[in-house]
């Protein structure tokens, strides 16, 4: 269900979160929209051959999960993102289920603009990126 909360009623440590698996299908349309054909991405007969032994999601496609949830569910619809940071911390393997999970830390009255925490983790607990966004919700 998407939602859409204006900056007056959005509350510091509110908290959204959503599972998604990354298949390959997934993995090939980024590459094919970004033309980011890395094998470490997309050719599994090469990414058994390196140290993570097989394919990863490409880490931007990682921070577009949590732009997706930023967009539809926290603050929601009509959302603008100013800023994002993100460290990746750990691979996260195509195929595997992942949580992505925002938060929101800080609100600027003077601006409008508010900051959430986000992170998103593996089927195991890892966190395979974290970082914070700054965004403007809806008027």
């Amino acid at each position: 269900m998407h939602k859409s909360l204006t900056f007056e009623e959005l509350n510091i440590g509110d908290k959204e979160t959503i599972k998604v698996t990354v298949n390959k299908d997934k993995v090939d349309a980024f590459a094919d929209a970004t033309g980011d054909y890395n094998p470490i991405h997309v050719d599994e007969e090469y990414a058994a051959k390196s140290q993570f032994k097989k394919t990863i999601v490409h880490g931007v496609l990682l921070t577009g999960i949590i732009s997706g949830l930023l967009g539809t569910k926290l603050p929601g619809l009509g959302t603008v993102a100013r800023e994002m940071n993100a460290k990746f911390t750990h691979p996260a393997f195509v195929g595997e289920e992942l949580t992505a999970e925002v938060e929101v830390i800080k609100k600027i009255d003077k601006i409008k603009i508010c900051i959430l925490k986000y992170r998103v983790l593996n089927a195991a607990g890892k966190v395979v990126v974290k970082g914070k966004a700054k965004v403007i919700p809806k008027s």
